[in-house]
């Protein structure tokens, strides 16, 4: 709900507010705005190779 409350004050033409209760919230947007995706599947070198590089990377920040 965070992230649609901060869509709706970003881009209030786009992102709407209906309806608000004590425990729920409704919102309206474009159906275009939804997508389905699977989960992207990553093999165990390339999560090695990008484990390796934000070592680097906070070494290099640390520094």
């Amino acid at each position: 709900m965070r992230k649609f409350d901060t869509l709706v004050a970003d881009y209030p033409d786009t992102y709407k507010l209906i309806r608000q209760d004590e425990v729920s919230k409704i919102y309206s947007f474009p159906k275009s705005f939804i997508n389905y995706r699977k989960p992207r599947a990553v093999n165990t070198e390339q999560r090695e190779k990008a484990r390796q590089m934000m070592i680097e990377r906070n070494e290099a920040k640390n520094d």
